[in-house]
């Protein structure tokens, strides 16, 4: 196992997200910073609250819902869902499943380049210059410099650095977010925190990647994986499983993408 941060000793410096105050919509104790949608994000902040909050994004006929945290902190959130007028809703939890909308606004959305969502940290794919996965990206490719060496380097580490949690698997809680820190520290994880940790460190090498969500076929198992972007194609990849796997690209059906 490579020791974050004991190969590459430069300096580090990832696009990060940032909410700027350049264009704002507040009320109802709710801030939506849409200053850098042209970089593929918004930001979110809500209220304290006893209860649930939760965000719908939404374009046209299509619709993502998050949780949102209630420490007035702000969440980040992916428009990958192209370009348009977005709406943003925020709703507070009023019994068990049922929720009551707080706020609602839209957020006209023009990126130059759609695909630039996925070299963000967001909600379910977070890191930042310090986190250890993003020192460990740096280590790991110090002597590459393709982007497709990288990323089979980082795809083979984390396919041979993590154990896939059974246990965490039968009792992960609804609402669960990866920690991409976490998942190296503790070398297994369930799908989505190898979907996570393999976007995070190909993001911090400014390689474009997607988190996908969805169905593995005849198995129906519900699952994470990931395509990158090489050579001009979004590339399948399925770190949980590995290279020696029976499955291919035509057993996944996508719901979601992150």
């Amino acid at each position: 196992m490579v020791e974050p941060g004991s190969v590459y000793t430069g300096p580090i410096d990832v696009p990060l997200p940032e909410a700027s105050g350049e264009v704002v919509f507040e009320e109802n104790g709710v801030t939506v910073d849409a200053s850098h949608t042209e970089d593929g994000y918004l930001m979110v902040k809500g209220f304290p609250s006893e209860v649930r909050l939760k965000v719908q994004v939404t374009l046209g006929e299509e619709t993502y819902t998050y949780d949102l945290n209630q420490e007035e902190e702000y969440e980040v959130y992916p428009l990958q869902m192209g370009n348009g007028t977005y709406g943003v809703q925020v709703f507070q939890q009023v019994e068990g499943t049922s929720y009551s909308p707080v706020y609602y606004t839209e957020v006209e959305v023009e990126m130059p380049d759609t695909d630039r969502v996925y070299l963000y940290p967001s909600q379910y794919v977070w890191y930042t210059n310090d986190k250890n996965a993003v020192k460990l990206s740096y280590d790991l490719c110090v002597d590459l410099t393709s982007d497709a060496e990288k990323v089979q380097r980082i795809y083979d580490y984390i396919v041979g650095l993590l154990s896939y949690d059974h246990e965490k698997a039968a009792t992960v809680q609804k609402g669960y977010l990866p920690d991409v820190d976490a998942t190296l520290r503790e070398r297994k994880g369930i799908c989505f925190d190898y979907s996570a940790l393999f976007a995070a460190m190909l993001r911090a090498q400014d390689i474009p990647v997607r988190l996908a969500i969805g169905y593995v076929q005849p198995d129906n198992i519900y699952h994470a994986w990931n395509q990158v972007y090489l050579d001009g194609e979004w590339v399948w990849m399925d770190a949980t499983f590995g290279p020696t796997s029976s499955y291919t690209e035509d057993n996944y059906t996508k719901e979601r993408q992150y």
